[in-house]
């Protein structure tokens, strides 16, 4: 993805800001690796660059390992240890995650580190958007299936057991001590809590209840999703009056994952392109 935006698109390399796990290419420069406090950190830093004027286009890229939080799961395992908000939330529907290279890992204080919730990014983008604009486009190259568990043995799923109880609370908890700094801040606990679907458009790899899957190439291991949509986007098959619907739509499927665009600008024109 870095090489189609400087390459194909132009992008100045100083313009990136990279988080890179140990299988990936580390630049001269060096990188943070993709942590859950430096991904945080590097979206956060986002809406106070002074380089980035409203009105930018804004690309967040995302390829790694993703998590599902049920409340079957934690019912079903942990319904000794019951907590009203964290109930409250698992009955409103599953929580997806993106899951930081670092997840289980204990912190300085001994507990294990916590996803980042679906509900962290979705601040994070809305905030992002009120103070830089609404031209962001979130690309996640992961799966969140809940029913992960029972094809974990399978070669190239890009999805992971959620953690345990503690860790889902925990994950809440972070996030809402983080949102409290934004001024149009709401608990990640409310009651009424939705997402912000006109803060960003997502691309995303598959449907929910889907795979997102990987395949070794040249450089090792790649996102069918994402190889897809740079052969797509380079084809020519996209154009200038092209949506991100119509991008979809173009891209090349395998027989077990359908790419999603999300968002209620999803119909606009592609803000990225050649």
């Amino acid at each position: 993805m870095e090489n189609y935006l400087h390459e194909d698109l132009g992008v100045p390399r100083d313009r990136f800001q990279l988080l890179l796990g140990p299988r990936e290419q580390v630049y001269p420069k060096g990188s943070a690796i993709p942590s859950r406090k430096n991904i945080i950190d590097t979206l956060l830093s986002l809406i106070t660059n002074p380089n980035i004027v409203n009105g930018d286009n804004i690309v967040i890229y995302f390829s790694g390992h993703g998590s599902n939080y049920s409340w079957f799961h934690h019912h079903f395992q942990e319904s000794s240890n019951s907590d009203g908000p964290i109930d409250a939330v698992l009955a409103a529907g599953s929580v997806e995650a993106l899951c930081p290279i670092d997840r289980n890992s204990p912190d300085a204080n001994g507990c294990p580190i916590p996803d980042i919730s679906d509900r962290e990014i979705n601040a994070v983008l809305s905030e992002l958007s009120r103070v830089k604009g609404n031209r962001i486009t979130l690309i996640l190259d992961c799966c969140h299936s809940s029913s992960a568990s029972r094809c974990l043995s399978e070669s190239g799923i890009r999805s992971v057991t959620p953690l345990p109880r503690r860790c889902f609370r925990d994950m809440l908890v972070a996030a809402d001590e983080k949102l409290k700094q934004f001024p149009c801040h709401r608990s990640v606990f409310a009651d009424d809590w939705r997402p912000d679907t006109e803060s960003h458009v997502l691309l995303a790899a598959c449907r929910e209840y889907e795979y997102a899957k990987e395949m070794e190439g040249d450089t090792g291991f790649n996102g069918f999703f994402t190889k897809s949509l740079i052969r797509t986007l380079t084809s020519g098959s996209v154009t200038e009056k092209s949506t991100y619907v119509d991008l979809v739509a173009a891209l090349d499927r395998s027989g077990q994952q359908t790419p999603i665009a999300a968002g209620k600008h999803r119909n606009s024109k592609l803000r990225y392109q050649i």
